[in-house]
């Protein structure tokens, strides 16, 4: 390669012919495997400016200086020093290529706002390498912004699946940067198609491997958590999680179809969250229901306000975690039946209430201490039956426990006196 390069030097300089045809093929071994030469120029000397400073880079003797556009990057390189790159642009980089036409010469100007050449040529066709140094490094400059997006997205991607926010207008979004990338990479005069593709299939594959991995590892974590819940019975973390495993199954159900690129064990990791998600949600929807039946059919009202206050509770966790809005979830109806389950329990734990009370008056005479608990009791039942009445509950009365409950206060108090003596005694 370098008795080519040295080759061209004595065409160009020391009396050989001035329209010499320049080979870009003569400066292949000094490039990387896979990168192509494209075009070449021959000069005597390159302005090269960094920081507003400019130097005056030139060969020794009886050599060119040349210019070569890569398929890749624009380089300077020296006649004397053929096995060397001088200067060397990316194509990603290049913001400034554009002819000058002077009274003398003719020059190249190639580089970006912090370092630029100046290359004023004495053979080799200038226009055609600006014009192809001008297409491939837009192409490059804007597959990479869109490229960039992509990966901006994979953050927020990232930020929106533990913010438990729905990510697919973002999957969306992600997609269409990709394919404006696949366009910018693939409409253009002479541009290297399959390294842009290759840029964009890299991106695309790290998307669609992260977006994966994201999802299942929300969802793995949400379930293990939501079945831990679900044994103690703890039905409003047990439904928030579990409703963020079966969103996490939503959202992974069609990539195996959809997507190129997945990470390894993928599919078999997404079926068996997804076969768990369907296992519990049933078991969790069917003691439910169970728990509403027996609430209906109660006969005393200790059985009824236990029951339908287990019913209206694991309703209510369904509610807040938005069961009935996470895709193939079992129906629970909770919009629709749990303001009739509020009144319901309601009414169940103000029947308790009143049940307590008379068995406290029944029992006052006798032993005052029972009858104080009695009260207390009921006092308990009536601030539940508030603070669902308050939430759910249409109530009628602007003030429908209050009344009561100072009632209860009054008995209480007098069963500390009949007792021995008020709390405030020694």
């Amino acid at each position: 390669m370098f008795d080519r390069v040295n080759d061209l030097s004595d065409s160009l300089l020391g009396g050989g012919e001035e329209n010499v045809d320049l080979d870009p093929t003569a400066f292949a071994e000094l490039l990387p495997d896979g990168e192509q030469p494209q075009y070449v120029l021959a000069s005597d000397s390159v302005e090269h400016e960094t920081d507003g400073r400019t130097t005056t880079v030139e060969p020794d003797g009886d050599h060119a200086a040349y210019l070569l556009a890569t398929d890749e990057r624009v380089l300077i390189v020296l006649g004397d020093q053929p096995d060397e790159v001088e200067i060397a642009f990316d194509m990603a980089d290049i913001s400034t290529c554009d002819v000058q036409n002077g009274l003398l010469n003719t020059t190249l100007v190639v580089g970006h706002a912090a370092e630029s050449v100046s290359f004023s040529p004495t053979a080799g066709d200038v226009e055609a390498t600006n014009e192809y140094i001008a297409n491939v490094a837009e192409a490059y400059r804007t597959v990479d912004e869109a490229l960039e997006t992509v990966r901006e997205r994979l953050d927020a991607l990232e930020a929106s699946v533990q913010g438990d926010d729905n990510t697919e207008n973002l999957l969306l979004r992600t997609r269409s940067k990709l394919s404006e990338a696949r366009h910018h990479a693939t409409h253009g005069d002479d541009l290297p198609e399959e390294k842009l593709r290759a840029r964009v299939s890299e991106t695309e594959s790290q998307f669609q491997r992260r977006y994966i991995d994201v999802w299942l590892e929300h969802g793995e974590d949400a379930l293990e958590d939501a079945e831990a819940a679900f044994e103690v019975d703890d039905h409003a973390t047990f439904c928030e999680l579990y409703t963020t495993a079966a969103q996490a199954v939503d959202a992974l159900q069609n990539v195996p179809d959809t997507f190129d690129h997945l990470p390894d064990g993928a599919v078999d990791r997404i079926e068996s969250l997804a076969d768990a998600v369907d296992g519990i949600d049933d078991e969790y929807v069917e003691a439910t229901r169970d728990a509403l039946a027996t609430a209906r059919d109660a006969s005393d009202p200790e059985t009824a306000v236990s029951h339908w206050q287990a019913a209206y509770r694991r309703y209510e966790a369904a509610h807040e975690a938005d069961w009935d809005g996470t895709a193939d979830l079992p129906e629970l109806s909770t919009e629709s039946e749990l303001a009739e389950i509020a009144e319901n329990t309601v009414k169940a734990f103000v029947e308790y209430a009143e049940t307590l009370e008379d068995e406290g008056e029944n029992r006052e005479d006798g032993d005052a201490e029972a009858a104080r608990s009695l009260y207390e009791e009921a006092a308990d039942q009536l601030r539940e039956a508030r603070d669902i009445a308050e939430e759910w509950a249409a109530i009628d009365d602007d003030d429908p426990f209050e009344t009561q409950l100072a009632t209860l206060e009054e008995k209480i108090d007098r069963t500390k006196w009949e007792w021995g003596s008020p709390d405030t005694a020694e």
